[in-house]
């Protein structure tokens, strides 16, 4: 991906990773409780985050090169496929991880929504 500032690139990649994962994760909370405040979709989300992440690349691009050019944003977004490519074959290496952890945590829910009664009162607290 571009550089960006306040990276900590003069660390190990330890430090890089830990920084990575700690600023993914406060930045993916915040966009769920904004997602969940306005009844936002996950694929619309995604949708969203996606367009977002490609004019912030673009964004990158001109303000961190010296002398941006037309060609140069092009070259730029071309690694940033092959970027986002390689993101998504990783991903695929791990969809079977993936879809067991959200049918976990779907029966998980479902459980948890079949201890209350109808009228929402969990099965403990009933008398």
């Amino acid at each position: 991906m571009a550089d960006w500032d306040n990276t900590p690139e003069d660390e190990s990649d330890e430090a890089y990773e830990e920084a990575y994962d700690t600023h993914r994760a406060a930045l993916y909370e915040r966009l769920m409780a904004y997602a969940d405040e306005h009844d936002l979709g996950d694929a619309f989300l995604a949708d969203l985050v996606s367009d977002l992440g490609l004019s912030l690349r673009m964004v990158a691009y001109a303000a961190e090169t010296e002398k941006p050019s037309i060609g140069g944003l092009r070259l730029d977004l071309d690694r940033y496929v092959r970027e986002l490519g390689d993101s998504v074959r990783e991903a695929k290496k791990h969809a079977a991880d993936f879809i067991a952890e959200a049918k976990a945590a779907r029966e998980e829910d479902e459980d948890e929504e079949g201890d209350e009664d109808e009228d929402g009162t969990p099965e403990e607290t009933r008398q």
